[in-house]
């Protein structure tokens, strides 16, 4: 402390007792002296108040003080000036200002301040015992009246004490920042390592002292907080400079902390510097000694290979040499990684100079490690490349010579077996061999341009190295490979195809061994399970769809058999192998396929022939029902004329109706018969009887009991209508009654020639409901139809496979038959076979195309309902009157004899079957519009019939005998007959249909006649 301050401090110009007012503010006390104002009195209080203020903190002096002149002993004078100083002195900081004056100041001048507005610094004057209105007694020093003790040397004492550690704490403060300064600046980092080392030596001893002192005030200051701790805790009253200033204490060692750490971090870094820069100063070493190992040894050692070899041994030599010499660089390799690891993770110092000179030198220490490495990489590849394709060369020379002399020079190889392996092992040797051969050119290559290209050392100077020579013996090793590749590929593709082709052969002949497997399979269960015959249409025709579909699959499983065994040939002729196991299995498949046809077309005729015949027996029922229906009304009808032209009606549509009923009810017997024989295999007379080529009679007992029912019902129709008419007849007179019975006897009268019938319906069907009718066709005018497939059809002078088989007993009972046409109970009773008008566009009778439906001729009924008045003419045809003549009706036994006795061939292809069903509904349309048609009879009667497209339609052979004047020359004529037979001169006769059996007799009976 200066003396002057402590010369005014001592002198108590101004103090500070402790006490505040009841606002809290500190009290400074100015005591003005009772003698005559000296001027240095009033230096002593600027000094006193500025040290004051200067000691107190700045919130204190912020907030205010409450200042009390103590001018009871002076004059007023004075103390005005006192009071004009004081204002100049502490004039901001004054809070309250109160001026003490003795009461008889009071007394004499009577003032009166409480009346007057106070503003804050404007001092108030007071006497002593007003002061508790603004104090309390205990914040008041005792000189004011007061209880508060206060000591002014004590209060000096601290006040030292506080000045000695602050010029203690200037002190250090001063050496903390000359010990700073002599740091090395951060900012500027040092640049070699050993500029550092003697910078943290000097640094080390200063910061030694500087610790020392340091230590010292840090003591000093502890102490001096304790005190003043001590102070205002056994004093009730402490002035607020020392409450602030051991707040100062604390802040002035919180300072010197601070400034110690910061000084210890510099020392560190310092250190860490150091530190570093000695292992940049060892990184600098080292990358010199990569770099210089790399430019010298290593250089030199490599110079010292460049040959690549001329074949496996050598140069799998030089790589085994190549090998340990990149085995010596390794351990540089790895120095080297460390490094610049090293380099590349260094902690900091990024920026200084050091770092940036080893980071030169470690960028030139990679550029050189690298561009060695890559010199030695290549140099590795090329002897590998060179290994490689030396090897390959070898292994692709010895294979295909092993390959050329067990699989193609061999012997010729018939053995399907061995030629299927052998077939893979050359595809899988020659696989191999193509992806040695590319492997070789490609590495052939590959050497080549590596050898071609130039070569550089460590810093990238170009190295003198002359590979001309190998690259020459690569080329010619590749020329002679690709050679011997052309030579080998020709032969192995010869031998491929050879053997591929002796593969498919034996494929081929497997699958056609499954072929006709599969044919034997199907032949045999077509004769388990599809020969036999429905007993209705609609079951038939659900037969005949699937025995189509069972007929297509057994197609396409020949064709499939077929087209493998043509193939199988080509390819033995091909390859010159021996063809007769081809050939035996060809004649096994096409005797199989025979056998099947023969038996699936048999069955497929039985089929359509059964459904035509249910189908017409059927309708043929239906129409028979009608007419009786229409004879009953008639016998109702009294007018005897009228009677006797429906009657006359009714009779022409039995004669024609009865005429088709004749005919189903052969066709009847015959598939009867049919359906009892057994299936032959060949139709040929020579094989006809061998028991080979007859299979088992099918089961056909309910077709055959189902056709015997059929039959037995026609039969029972036909008696109930002739009964019927007999019934009706019985009314006329004997005139009519000989009109009419001659009618419905069938004309028994007018034999002319050829023999008397009975017209008992009945017996006819009963003299021949078991009877065998065997027709072999041995008439030369009927012209032979189309085969189709394995379906038999009528041939001149052959038999048919129906009717061929049967034994001399059975023709001679049918000779024996002949001469019992005489006998009316042995004939049937269907006597106007010769009423059918034939002609070129009248001959076809056909069905509707479906099975299941049919055209239905005009019903009787409404023949029967129609006008009297105009009754129907019938046709009556004379030599005189008509250009056509006809066929007696008297003939038809001897039709029917004719028909018993004669062979017919069963002509029923698919396409003919068509035209049956076409045939035999335009027939019947014909024959039941007969009856309705014009009154001219003149004309023949001519009916275009389409045939349509049906599965169970067959065209039959066309007849042409003689001409057809002399044919209808010679036949009788008769007057009245309902259906009559004309023959168009001038055209061949075309008889179709399903009544082909009888058609076919009535015309050769006719041609006989004539000739």
């Amino acid at each position: 402390m200066e003396a002057d301050v402590l010369n005014a401090l001592n002198t108590q110009t101004a103090y500070i007792p402790g006490g505040r007012d009841r606002d809290g503010h500190p009290l400074i006390v100015i005591p003005v002296p009772f003698y005559d104002n000296l001027p240095w009195m009033k230096g002593f209080l600027e000094t006193t108040v500025k040290y004051l203020l200067g000691a107190l903190s700045e919130e204190t002096t912020a907030a205010g003080f409450a200042v009390i002149l103590d001018a009871q002993k002076c004059a007023w004078r004075s103390a005005r000036q006192y009071i004009r100083h004081v204002q100049s002195l502490l004039g901001p900081h004054l809070d309250s200002f109160l001026v003490i004056r003795p009461d008889a100041f009071w007394e004499k001048n009577r003032v009166e301040n409480c009346t007057r507005q106070h503003r804050q610094g404007e001092p108030i004057v007071i006497s002593k015992s007003r002061l508790v209105k603004h104090f309390d007694w205990s914040e008041l020093p005792e000189e004011l009246g007061g209880t508060a003790a206060y000591n002014h040397d004590h209060w000096i004492q601290n006040r030292l004490r506080i000045e000695e550690f602050r010029k203690s704490y200037d002190k250090a403060i001063a050496d903390l920042e000359n010990l700073q300064q002599a740091l090395p600046d951060p900012c500027r980092p040092v640049a070699r390592a050993s500029e550092s080392e003697a910078s943290l030596k000097s640094c080390r001893a200063l910061n030694q002292d500087v610790q020392k002192q340091l230590a010292q005030v840090l003591d000093g200051g502890n102490k001096l907080i304790s005190h003043i701790g001590d102070l205002q805790s056994t004093k009730p009253l402490i002035t607020q400079d020392l409450l602030d200033s051991r707040e100062q204490v604390k802040h002035m060692l919180n300072t010197i902390e601070k400034r110690q750490s910061t000084i210890n971090g510099a020392l560190l870094e310092l250190e860490r510097q150091v530190e570093e820069l000695r292992e940049l100063a060892t990184l600098e070493e080292g990358v010199s000694y990569v770099t210089s190992w790399i430019l010298t040894t290593a250089e030199t050692m490599l110079n010292a290979q460049l040959k690549v070899g001329y074949d496996v041994t050598t140069a799998d030599k030089l790589r085994l040499e190549h090998e340990i010499l990149e085995l010596q660089c390794w351990k540089t390799y790895g120095f080297y990684a460390e490094l610049i690891y090293k380099i590349d993770n260094f902690p900091k110092m990024k920026d200084s100079a050091a770092y940036q000179d080893v980071t030169s030198q470690r960028e030139w220490m990679d550029f050189v490690c690298r561009s060695f490495a890559q010199r030695l990489e290549r140099r590795r590849n090329v002897l590998i490349t060179s290994v490689r394709f030396y090897r390959l060369v070898a292994e692709y020379f010895d294979r295909t010579s092993e390959v050329f002399q067990s699989l193609i020079m061999g012997d010729k190889v018939d053995d399907f077996d061995l030629a299927n392996a052998k077939l893979q092992k050359l595809k899988d040797s020659q696989q191999t061999l193509d992806t040695v051969e590319k492997e070789i050119i490609k590495e052939g290559e590959k050497l080549s341009d590596i050898l071609s290209m130039p070569v550089k050392d460590a810093v990238g100077r170009e190295v003198d190295v002359d590979y001309s020579e190998d690259i020459a013996n690569v080329r010619d090793i590749l020329d002679a490979t690709i050679s011997r590749s052309h030579i080998f590929v020709e032969s192995v593709e010869l031998q491929k195809l050879t053997l591929d082709q002796i593969t498919h052969i034996y494929k081929y002949e497997t699958d056609a061994e499954t072929a006709l497997q599969w044919m034997d399979d199907l032949y045999k269960v077509m004769i388990r399970s599809h020969t036999h015959v429905g007993t209705n249409v609609y079951e038939i025709q659900a037969q005949k769809d699937e025995h189509q579909t069972f007929q297509e699959t057994a197609k396409g499983t020949y064709n499939y058999g077929c087209q493998l065994l043509n193939a199988s040939l080509a390819l033995r002729q091909s390859c010159k192998l021996e063809t007769d196991r081809n050939i035996e299995m060809t004649r096994q498949l096409q005797l199989t396929w025979k056998q099947f046809q023969a038996v699936s077309q048999e069955q497929m005729t039985r089929l359509r022939v059964s459904a035509v015949f249910h189908r017409s027996v059927e309708e043929h029922c239906t129409k028979l029902y009608e007419l009786k229906e229409n004879v009953l009304r008639i016998g109702e009808i009294e007018e005897t004329n009228r009677r006797k032209v429906r009657l006359r009606k009714c009779l022409a549509s039995r004669e024609r109706l009865l005429v088709e009923v004749g005919r189903m009810v052969r066709l009847g017997r015959l598939l009867k018969t049919r359906l009892k024989e057994p299936f032959l295999l060949d139709d040929r007379v020579e094989t006809m009887a061998s028991p080979e080529n007859v299979l088992t009679e099918s089961d056909n007992i309910m077709a055959s009991e189902a056709i015997s029912a059929r039959l037995a019902e026609v039969s029972r129709i036909a008696e109930s209508l002739d009964s019927v008419l007999r019934d009706v007849q019985g009314g006329f007179d004997d005139a009519d009654d000989d009109e009419v019975a001659g009618v419905v006897s069938g004309g028994a009268d007018r034999k002319d020639g050829c023999g008397n019938h009975s017209d008992d319906w009945s017996s006819s069907v009963k003299s021949t409901e078991d009877e065998s009718f065997v027709t072999a066709s041995d008439c030369t005018c009927t012209p032979g139809a189309s085969r189709s497939s394995s379906y038999h059809t009528a041939s001149e002078c052959r038999a048919s496979p129906w009717w061929g088989g049967e034994s001399a007993t059975e023709r001679s009972s049918l000779d024996a038959d002949s001469s019992e046409d005489a006998d009316p109970e042995a004939l049937p009773s269907i006597k106007l076979l010769s009423g059918v008008v034939i002609t070129a566009s009248t001959a076809n009778l056909s069905f509707d195309e479906s099975e299941h439906s049919f055209l239905t001729p005009t019903s009787n009924s409404e023949l029967a309902d129609s006008d009297a008045d105009h009754p129907p003419r019938l046709p009556r045809l004379r030599s005189d009157q008509s250009t056509s003549p006809v066929i007696s009706s008297g003939s038809s036994s001897a039709l029917n004899s004719i028909n018993r006795r004669e062979n017919l061939t069963l002509a029923l292809t698919p396409e003919e079957l068509e035209q049956i069903e076409n045939d035999i509904r335009n027939n019947n349309v014909n024959l039941l519009d007969l009856p309705a048609s014009s009154a001219d009879t003149s004309t023949p009667i001519k009916h275009h019939s389409s045939p349509t497209a049906s599965e169970d339609s067959g065209n039959v052979s066309t007849i042409s005998s003689c001409p057809a004047g002399k044919l209808l020359a010679t036949l009788p004529q008769f007057e009245g007959t309902p259906a009559m037979l004309v023959v168009k001169e001038g055209a061949a006769q075309e008889i179709r249909g399903l009544t082909y059996y009888y058609q076919n007799i009535i015309t050769k009976h006719t041609v006989k006649s004539c000739l």
